[in-house]
């Protein structure tokens, strides 16, 4: 598919493998390019419905498949602020006339647009400009040169998406990235069961080896409390022996008392 033009509309919401382990990173959300290089730069990808797209380089892009986007060494892109979305801009002439919208553009694997495809108001089909012809670009419009417009290539078989077709393309998007949402809460839900599962045999386990544990301490206190009460019961008869050992008590009253003049 590497001389094969590709085209915005067809990537959006295609799914974005991670290379080196075949994992879905999410799913291409909107394309980024730079108009004064005239090449997409980069490219964003929303891994869930709620959640915030991601940019990366359009280098990191190892393959781009029919099915699937192959992205190599996924990491945040660095690219400079002049990358934006060109879909949706409006097309004006440097003489003032707003003459479309830019739906689509094609582009080569290595990101150099060749072709913007802007739609005219009503069904009249695609036209196409040369990146060469755009003069200036914003974020909500681009201006171009009224010759260029005229002289724009017309492919009246090539229907312009309408609403109808960019609510189905958005409902899709949205219903994939919802389904792998869901499969990654059922994988979360699923390791968590498994770690709340080997919690509780922990848990059992835990209690086990200190009932165990009760179990032993209980039988060593029934075997020392014999001891102890020996040992008290000794304790108690040396304090015992201690007060036997006082000597005999002298009755003072049976002393004879004589006062000093008997002495003279």
């Amino acid at each position: 598919m590497a001389d094969e033009l590709l085209r915005l509309r067809p990537l959006l919401g295609r799914l974005v493998l991670d290379y080196a382990t075949a994992e879905s990173v999410g799913q291409v959300s909107k394309l980024l390019a730079d108009a004064t290089q005239g090449r997409v730069v980069a490219f964003a990808v929303a891994a869930g419905p709620l959640a915030r797209p991601t940019v990366y380089d359009w280098s990191q892009i190892a393959h781009i498949g029919h099915d699937s986007v192959v992205l190599k060494a996924p990491t945040a892109s660095t690219s400079g602020n002049a990358a934006q979305p060109m879909d949706g801009l409006e097309v004006w002439t440097d003489l003032g006339d707003c003459v479309g919208t830019i739906v689509d553009y094609r582009f080569q694997a290595d990101g150099v647009i060749t072709e913007y495809l802007f739609a005219k108001p009503g069904p009249e089909g695609l036209y196409g400009l040369g990146p060469e012809a755009i003069i200036s670009a914003g974020r909500k419009r681009v201006m171009v040169a009224a010759a260029a417009v005229e002289q724009a290539s017309a492919y009246p078989d090539d229907v312009p998406p309408g609403p109808a077709a960019d609510w189905q393309n958005t409902a899709q998007n949205l219903a994939g990235q919802v389904q792998e949402q869901a499969q990654s809460w059922v994988g979360y839900a699923q390791e968590r069961w498994q770690a709340d599962e080997l919690n509780e045999q922990v848990k059992d386990k835990t209690r086990e080896l200190r009932s165990q544990l009760n179990e032993q301490v209980s039988r060593v206190k029934k075997r020392l409390n014999p001891l102890q009460r020996a040992l008290n019961d000794t304790i108690e008869n040396l304090s015992d022996t201690g007060r036997d050992r006082s000597g005999p008590t002298i009755d003072v009253e049976s002393f004879e008392v004589w006062d000093d003049d008997d002495k003279a």
